[in-house]
């Protein structure tokens, strides 16, 4: 086999997640008996609770280990639809969830349904830096809007507002948010779902609120949106792969 290996132009214009640099150079550090304590990633610093392990052994043992339904275990997808009901009161269809090998995979499978090329999606800034990477991969186009200190790092739905034009086809939403720690209130959430485009709710930290900070599911304000979320950090389960996306019914055939 002969002729020229190019990476492809969009592949090489990527840059490195750094988090996963140090995390890797860690690691590499454990390998040779160094003793390092974590705080590059976004991990619980407990291992996955007894029970969940006790499970998931019972189901390999019991041969759950075969291909699924192509959107997920049914049972699953229908337990998450009582659990938004039972946190936070909103009807989801079974049908509307699919389940991701984590929550990584489920914005790009969101970002691909949804984005043609030169799509503009509005990005908070400071925020999650994966956001531009899978956006600008699929021919997209980010637009950061800042988010300052002093307002606590959250939106001003007034200036996504002005920062709107027929070229934005989605608002981003991270609340928790990381890096910043923001978490959007109901009113801000709900003044976001009015403006138009459709909102990705990025919510893999849902349930790490403290100070009698409560979070808001974007569900509770429209349906029509994109939720990504997962059992990573709440439940302890990085390593387990295991995410989900709930979208708009005209979505779900194309994420299929």
């Amino acid at each position: 086999m002969s002729g020229k290996r190019e990476v492809a132009a969009k592949a090489d214009r990527i840059p490195s997640f750094i988090v996963m640099d140090v995390l890797d150079r860690a690691v590499e550090m454990q390998r040779a008996g160094m003793d390092v304590v974590h705080m590059e990633v976004g991990e619980p610093d407990f291992d996955t609770p007894a029970g969940i392990v006790r499970s998931g052994a019972a189901a390999l043992a019991g041969g759950a280990t075969h291909y699924t339904h192509s959107m997920g275990i049914p049972a699953l997808r229908e337990s998450l639809a009582r659990h938004y009901k039972r946190k936070y009161g909103v009807e989801v269809d079974p049908a509307r969830v699919i389940i991701t090998m984590g929550s990584s995979p489920a914005m790009l499978m969101a970002f691909g349904a949804l984005l043609d090329p030169g799509d503009g999606v509005i990005v908070p800034d400071p925020g999650y830096p994966c956001y531009r990477n899978m956006i600008e991969f699929l021919g997209g186009s980010p637009r950061p809007l800042r988010v300052r200190r002093e307002d606590g790092f959250e939106y001003k739905p007034a200036e996504i507002g002005k920062a709107l034009n027929p070229g934005i086809k989605a608002i981003i939403v991270n609340s928790p948010a990381n890096p910043t720690g923001c978490v959007c209130s109901g009113e801000v959430l709900g003044a976001i779902a009015g403006l138009g485009p459709l909102v990705i709710s990025d919510e893999i930290y849902h349930g790490m609120t403290y100070d009698g900070a409560q979070d808001h599911t974007i569900l509770e304000f429209t349906d029509d949106a994109f939720v990504i979320s997962g059992f990573s950090k709440l439940w302890a389960m990085t390593g387990w792969r295991l995410g989900w996306i709930i979208a708009p019914a005209a979505f779900i055939r194309p994420l299929q």
